[in-house]
């Protein structure tokens, strides 16, 4: 149906849309394959000149609606969003952008479209056959339901986060050297992973909506298996929405296991105040506050309280860059007081982002700091705690085919602390598959 939308629509549009760039042979034929709705024959026509051609604004539109037509619009999205940097005028392609949209899920950014478009001076049947897809997106956005499916593999320089020392002097007896058990060492090893997960928004009325999840994530090192684990978080909650502002306040929970066995468990409430400054620029005011309960060590369970401040904004332009910055600070208080040396305050900051490199090439990185500094002596190394932690990673991601991304990616953890057994480092490389659903 939306096939035969898209041709009435573009049946229907009556403006001239100058495309700046004149007509050749490889875009004549494109077009006369489209015309005979070859939408295949056409893509593959033009796929493999998108590193020559891209950027001309006649080669990008035709490829979108090639890419979309044979069931690629994240492609489709990347070609008109190109046409649209240097010909924002240009209707056509925010009305396929907007199809394009549609396909990949992102209801809104459609809806934006459409309605940029229904907007203009068009005819009355461009603007019924716009008014049904809006009537659409309003009918889809009541429930909406996203799935995931992850497969990784990779090696992992410390499984367990332990130091590297094999030997610790214990300054409460006198600075003695003691041989460290191997488990409370550095273990490397490869591993698998596979991470599952559905998210809904179930719109209540105009302003309410349902929003929830529930995700999963199974760890086997292929040696180490005393390291594996297995986590389960769920989270239900309510967001309101009026205008450039979306309040969210739910409940979280967590079940994790190491080596099947139950480690921890988790269980919190979360409150965020999101305003939007535009379509690509966000700031969010969050706090929240979860208990975690320790399993086999309970003079470790300890209440956790976070707020913090997030800023993210995409920009446009041949890269599309994309950031993301947050300042965060709160303490984990011990629950046993007879045990302050257990809990800590904490600072943190993260700052990360995307490239688009071309095509289905993306960039990614990010880079975190936090320092704890903890409520007591330690017992046995006669200091007060204190650590900082840094984590960087950087990665490719490659999208094969709608709904299929592929990842490379190499993180690193350093943690310096005051205490010996707590310094360590960490890195981690990874090749994942991802589907979307």
């Amino acid at each position: 149906m939306q096939r035969h939308l898209r041709r009435l629509l573009c049946a229907s549009l009556l403006f001239c849309v100058s495309l700046g760039a004149a007509a050749d042979a490889v875009t004549d034929r494109a077009k006369a394959l489209l015309q005979r709705q070859d939408a295949q024959g056409a893509y593959k026509l033009l796929l493999p000149l998108e590193p020559q051609r891209a950027g001309d604004p006649e080669y990008d539109y035709l490829l979108g609606i090639a890419a979309l037509d044979a069931g690629d619009p994240e492609r489709a999205i990347f070609a008109l969003e190109r046409v649209l940097a240097v010909q924002p005028e240009n209707l056509q392609a925010r009305a396929e952008i907007a199809r394009a949209y549609m396909a990949t899920g992102e209801r809104e950014a459609a809806r934006r479209e459409f309605e940029a478009v229904r907007a203009r001076q068009v005819p009355a049947d461009v603007r019924a056959t716009i008014d049904r897809f809006l009537s659409a997106i309003s009918a889809a956005e009541r429930t909406r339901v996203d799935k995931y499916l992850e497969l990784a593999f990779g090696y992992d320089t410390n499984v367990n986060s332990a130091t590297g020392m094999s030997t610790i002097a214990i300054p409460f007896f006198g600075g003695a050297n003691f041989t460290l058990d191997p488990s409370l060492t550095e273990r490397d090893d490869r591993f698998l992973n596979l991470a599952a997960g559905v998210n809904f928004t179930r719109k209540l009325s105009l302003a309410w909506s349902l929003v929830g999840g529930l995700g999963g994530n199974l760890r086997q090192n292929l040696s180490e298996g005393q390291f594996n684990s297995d986590a389960l978080d769920a989270s239900l909650g309510v967001r309101f929405t009026r205008g450039l502002e979306a309040i969210t306040v739910g409940a979280q929970g967590q079940y994790f296991a190491v080596d099947t066995d139950t480690y921890r468990t988790t269980s919190g409430v979360i409150a965020q105040w999101q305003h939007s400054f535009d379509e690509r620029t966000q700031a969010t005011l969050y706090g929240q506050h979860a208990a975690l309960r320790y399993e086999t060590q309970p003079v470790r369970d300890a209440d956790r309280s976070v707020v913090g401040l997030a800023f993210a904004k995409a920009f446009t332009g041949e890269l599309s860059p994309a950031i993301f910055f947050s300042l965060y600070g709160g303490e984990e208080k011990e629950v046993n007081e007879l045990f302050p040396h257990l809990g800590h305050e904490l600072v943190g900051v993260r700052l990360g982002g995307q490239l688009r490199l071309g095509g289905p090439w993306s960039a990614f990185g990010s880079v975190s700091y936090e320092q704890r500094e903890y409520g007591g002596i330690e017992p046995l190394f006669l200091v007060t705690r204190e650590d900082e932690q840094t984590d960087a990673s950087i990665g490719l991601s490659y999208l094969w085919r709608s709904g299929m991304t592929l990842r490379l990616q190499v993180s690193h953890t350093e943690n310096s602390s005051n205490v010996a057994l707590n310094d360590f480092e960490r890195t981690i490389a990874s090749a994942a598959v991802r589907f979307n659903f």
